[in-house]
């Protein structure tokens, strides 16, 4: 059974016997399309849980690769990309207010308890948080925990936006001066450029299951508002911590990311960050305007 604090967080719970087809949910996300939420509009407290997965070798090796960690571990971010069906399957439930596209991943947590191994069977659980007020619109987290003998050993928090028109804005409306990101000192830090392929986006989708269309192709993404095809977040995410971990020489524990601005394909990114004992701080800049993609940290 899963821990009494994941589950009292759901209002509504589903049992399954095994994880969804993620082809199969991003046919049904289509469908929520006509969800029009408003400025009192909340998230259900919706929960989900497949009692016994086990990590694949052969998808973890294949996951491994086209994000660029070097042995067949499982990966920090790989349970994250394990778990999508069942985060897509409890988004698109007609009990579920918000549309599917066009929601905006914003940030990410992850944590590990104990190693995860290959073999075991693992409880997974997910629930939708509650929803908080924003100027942009409605956001919510979505919590996961992988679970073994009914004590969480990997959890993470992903957080999401779905944009709605007519927000009240910040009461303490901020300066117009704009306020520059904290930044790293660059006199400590150290680069690594990356750069994305075109045909990025399809690759990790065949291995992801995450064909959504605006990181395929330039035309599919141009239909959803999008100059250009975008990396997936979670692509980006698992490339860079890739490269921290053989910086640091050791694999991480956790690791947190806040996404700023897409990353384009093509296009080529340097990876910034300041090293420590107990980990690095990061940031993801893109090569042309130095812009900010995401900022976080990792620690061992």
């Amino acid at each position: 059974m899963a821990s009494t604090e994941t589950l009292k967080k759901a209002e509504k719970f589903f049992e399954l016997n095994e994880l969804p087809n993620t082809k199969a949910m991003l046919m049904k996300a289509a469908t929520t399309s006509g969800k029009k939420p408003d400025t009192k509009t909340q998230a259900a407290l919706l929960g989900g849980r497949v009692k016994e997965v086990r990590f694949d070798r052969d998808w973890i090796r294949a996951y491994n690769a086209v994000c660029g960690f070097n042995d067949a571990d499982i990966s920090l971010t790989a349970p994250q990309v394990v778990s999508t069906s069942l985060m897509m399957y409890l988004l698109s439930r007609k009990e579920h207010p918000f549309p599917m596209l066009g929601m905006v991943h914003l940030r990410n947590h992850i944590e590990l308890i104990k190693p995860l191994e290959f073999g075991t069977r693992y409880e997974l659980v997910v629930t939708i948080g509650e929803t908080r007020d924003i100027p942009q619109g409605k956001e919510f987290d979505l919590n996961t925990e992988f679970l073994l003998d009914s004590e969480p050993v990997w959890r993470s928090v992903m957080t999401v936006l779905n944009r709605v028109k007519g927000m009240p804005k910040l009461a303490n409306k901020p300066s117009t001066k704009p306020t520059p990101e904290a930044g790293l000192a660059s006199t400590d830090a150290k680069y690594i450029q990356i750069k994305v392929p075109e045909n990025q986006g399809r690759k990790y989708a065949k291995v992801s299951g995450d064909y959504n269309p605006i990181h395929l192709y330039e035309q599919t993404a141009k239909f959803f508002g999008f100059k250009k095809a975008i990396a997936h977040g979670m692509w980006t995410a698992a490339k860079s911590l890739s490269l921290l971990e053989a910086e640091l020489g050791v694999s991480a524990k956790t690791f947190s990311v806040d996404f700023k601005q897409p990353v384009f394909l093509p296009s080529t990114s340097s990876l910034k960050f300041v090293a420590s004992k107990r980990g690095a701080k990061f940031e993801l800049l893109s090569e042309k305007e130095s812009k900010v993609q995401f900022v976080g940290q990792v620690t061992v």
